[in-house]
């Protein structure tokens, strides 16, 4: 099962998800349900019998009728420390909040959400200027590395679940374009971290001149003060944008429907667009 193909870009070219294109690829059966209540749906899980079905990040609740059905449970993989941010977007969150460490909870699915008892669990480090893919990528590198380990050894481990701690749970609600959206006067440390975690979606989008411009990684710069919103300095080298009180540097942006690009490659190509001096709107 996967999700439906979604419209993006400016072509509104279908984008399926890597289960989808998995699954495409190996010709395997896949399935996109609009609702997993439909008794059809249930009804083809059921004939599969499966020993286990895992979860990750699917975005759609299960009904107790499916997390019912397979021999040995069903598992979530999730994208942080649970019990610490249950919900539907604990990686931005998490860049958001601006913490050290994130990390996987293999944890078996309840009714409640995400508030199962837990298996394993895997630290990952939050570096300085992480975005939300970078993030992203590291749990998928480690993910790949450890589920099948955790599908063989799980019969082992069916008796050492460990219930969470509701007195530390924490939710995160969804992340919306809302979100993306930047107050300049604000602190430059919140405003980088905005940025970061806002990447790929629903990213950061200035107006400078009338010319979308999306910012996809930053950091602090605290050598350079300017009005909130001013572009203080913009080279080969460097595009910083004033804040409340220091600045923001930017080290990887886009054009709307463009791939992301460094600022030496962006200032070759676009260096009229913007100009030190200009003010973000």
């Amino acid at each position: 099962f996967s999700v439906p193909p979604k419209l993006a870009n400016r072509g509104m070219k279908k984008t399926l998800s890597p289960v989808a294109k998995f699954a495409e690829e190996y010709q395997l059966p896949l399935e996109y349900p609009k609702s997993l209540k439909d008794p059809e749906i249930i009804n083809k899980i059921n004939e599969l019998s499966p020993d286990i079905i895992f979860v990750i990040a699917y975005g759609y609740i299960l009904p107790k009728e499916i997390i019912d059905i397979p021999k040995l449970g069903c598992f979530n993989l999730h994208g942080s420390l649970l019990p610490k941010y249950r919900g539907a977007a604990p990686i931005q969150r998490a860049i958001l909040n601006g913490d050290k460490k994130s990390g996987l909870t293999f944890m078996k699915m309840t009714k409640g959400l995400d508030s199962g008892p837990m298996s394993r669990r895997f630290e990952i480090p939050i570096d300085k200027d992480d975005t939300s893919a970078d993030l992203t990528k590291k749990m998928a590198s480690l993910a790949a590395q450890e589920i099948n380990q955790f599908c063989s050894d799980w019969p082992n481990l069916i008796d050492s679940l460990e219930e969470q701690n509701e007195t530390e749970a924490t939710y995160c609600p969804k992340i919306t374009r809302n979100d993306a959206l930047i107050e300049w006067s604000g602190e430059a440390k919140k405003i980088s971290k905005t940025i970061n975690a806002m990447y790929p979606n629903p990213i950061v989008s200035i107006d400078v001149n009338g010319v979308e411009i999306n910012l996809c990684k930053s950091k602090v710069n605290k050598n350079l003060i300017g009005d909130p919103g001013e572009i203080i300095e913009f080279n080969k080298n460097i595009l910083a944008i004033g804040c409340g009180d220091f600045a923001v540097e930017v080290i990887e942006l886009c054009r709307t429907g463009k791939n992301k690009l460094s600022i030496k490659d962006f200032y070759n190509g676009a260096q009229k667009l913007l100009k030190e001096g200009d003010i973000i709107s």
